[in-house]
């Protein structure tokens, strides 16, 4: 009797100290606290601040940008000059319109008084078809980024284009013969970035995302985004790169209705934001600068508004791009 008019005197918070049950609730909590803290900062996260401070994006979004600007040997900011030259590879975000005002490539020539040349390929891939360049009957490859980054490295003397030109079957884009000879031609000591965009293509052809035993497998969409980031950075150390990821797109059901790409997964591949979070993480362990379309320009709710169908960009999509292209680019600039 004594003991249990000890126990009921105590004070709350001393009946409860050692109870097993609150123990084992609190620490459930803190587990899905900290769950949810790390998912929604995986990846490289920048703050509202940073973003404020440096003129990348200024509405409040949570986004997975992260701008590098080149260094020295001593790890000091090396500022770019401007007006810039810059060369664009990837698909149809740079490739439409490739010849009109409207094209952002040709937007951000205008905006920016920068010079540019434009080697994006409407209907390539990030992803390559085979593993060896000269092994499909279509030829598509040679349009692939990675071979594009050796092509532009090695010149005419591999003959890519020229193989090409000899398979009976091959698909010849339109764009051949301006690429070829741009890869050619430029002086790569005048360019002072290069700018990498590839849309929602891959996530729709259902690529692999990235092969953990072959980190540079050209065969998968991260895999050889690094392989060309590996070349690019090995020849042109001088050379600003910014990898642009693709911007918000639907999936497409069998019936021709949209239906989220968070929820959408093509055979063999993933969820369109997981392109992207790979291919962040890809550009960082490069050290190269990445901007977030996905997160950062426009989301699932506004996309409707950016879109001409379920991917591709009008008019006002493409004015965002080049805003925040624009951005990136010129944030490093000497200060005039």
């Amino acid at each position: 009797m004594n003991e249990q008019n000890t126990e009921n005197n105590k004070p709350k918070w001393q009946k409860y100290l050692f109870n097993v049950h609150t123990l084992l609730i609190l620490i459930a909590i803190c587990i899905l606290g900290y769950i949810l803290i790390r998912f929604k900062n995986w990846g490289v996260h920048v703050d509202n601040e940073y973003i404020d401070k440096h003129g990348v994006y200024t509405d409040g979004k949570d986004t997975f940008d992260v701008i590098y600007p080149l260094t020295n040997d001593d790890g000091k900011v090396i500022a770019n000059k401007s007006p810039h030259t810059i060369l664009f590879l990837g698909n149809a975000p740079f490739a439409q319109d490739r010849h009109s005002e409207n094209g952002i490539v040709n937007m951000i020539a205008k905006q920016t008084g920068a010079t540019v040349y434009n080697c994006s390929v409407e209907g390539s891939f990030l992803a390559a078809k085979s593993d060896t360049l000269m092994h499909t009957t279509s030829g598509l490859d040679v349009y692939n980024f990675y071979w594009l980054c050796l092509y532009l490295i090695l010149g005419k003397d591999v003959g890519y284009f020229d193989w090409l030109e000899s398979l009976p079957n091959a698909t010849i884009l339109p764009e051949t013969k301006e690429i070829r000879n741009t890869l050619e031609t430029i002086d790569m000591s005048t360019v002072d970035t290069i700018a990498i965009m590839y849309d929602a293509s891959d996530y729709y052809a259902g690529s692999m995302i990235y092969d953990p035993n072959a980190e540079t497998e050209v065969m998968s969409f991260a895999g050889n985004l690094k392989a060309g980031l590996e070349l690019l950075r090995t020849y042109y150390p001088e050379v600003r790169i910014i990898v642009l990821s693709p911007t918000y797109a639907f999936g497409v059901e069998e019936d021709g209705s949209y239906v989220s790409s968070d929820i959408k997964i093509y055979d063999g591949g993933g969820t369109l934001s997981s392109y992207m979070m790979k291919e962040c993480e890809i550009a960082v362990g490069a050290n190269v600068s990445f901007l977030d379309n996905i997160y950062g320009t426009f989301n699932e709710d506004e996309a409707p508004e950016y879109l001409s169908d379920e991917v591709h960009l009008n008019q006002k999509g493409r004015e965002l791009v080049v805003k925040r292209f624009i951005g990136a680019l010129t944030q490093f600039d000497e200060k005039k």
